[in-house]
């Protein structure tokens, strides 16, 4: 999987064959078809294990916040999600990129694992909401303005290198990166008296 990772990010997903994921993986070729059923189950796989890996974190790290408002459960779960991205910064880039791309995979991972994603962070603004800790928003622009802070850097690490001079993999840039969108999320989020706090 981390051979196919390699290659996908590298070459593409289509120009990526079978034989150079084995060549890569140093495997025979027969067990990507045994295990995976080819590449398409591989790419399947990769995306699955990288979602169900993100959310089973989200989920442990609700048990721990319990106690936590929701502004605080919304911030730490930016912060887990930026440095998961750079943890995983080849299969972040591949699955955005599938998603960039008309086709019954990209309709598959919204129906299944983005959706998932969104409600993961809206039900903190809703309930942030509900209790009068937030202010009353329009919650997917407010999801949309964090998820354009949040991916774009790991879409875009070329980019972000040779036009920001910034390390997007660093954990200075994840600092910063989580900083300055939990910045936007108060601004946007919370009353101007809990802003100043």
């Amino acid at each position: 999987m981390s051979a196919a990772a390699k290659l996908f990010d590298a070459q593409g997903y289509k120009g990526t064959s079978v034989r150079q994921i084995a060549q890569e993986a140093n495997v025979n070729v027969a067990l990507i078809s045994y295990h995976f059923h080819g590449k398409q189950g591989l790419l399947e796989v990769l995306i699955s294990g990288y979602f169900e890996r993100l959310f089973q974190r989200f989920d442990e790290q609700e048990k721990l916040d319990q106690d936590r408002s929701a502004f605080e459960r919304l911030t730490t779960n930016i912060r887990l999600y930026v440095y998961y991205q750079r943890d995983h910064a080849l299969v972040t880039r591949l699955i955005q990129r599938e998603l960039s791309v008309e086709s019954m995979l990209a309709r598959e991972v919204m129906t299944l694992y983005s959706h998932r994603f969104k409600h993961a962070f809206a039900k903190l603004i809703e309930e942030g909401m509900a209790t009068g800790e937030m202010k009353t928003v329009f919650v997917d622009s407010v999801l949309l303005s964090m998820a354009s802070l949040l991916i774009y850097p790991y879409v875009n690490l070329q980019s972000v290198r040779e036009v920001y001079y910034l390390e997007p993999l660093s954990d200075e840039f994840c600092e910063r990166l989580v900083a300055s969108t939990n910045e936007l999320m108060r601004s946007l989020l919370l009353p101007s008296a809990s802003f100043h706090k």
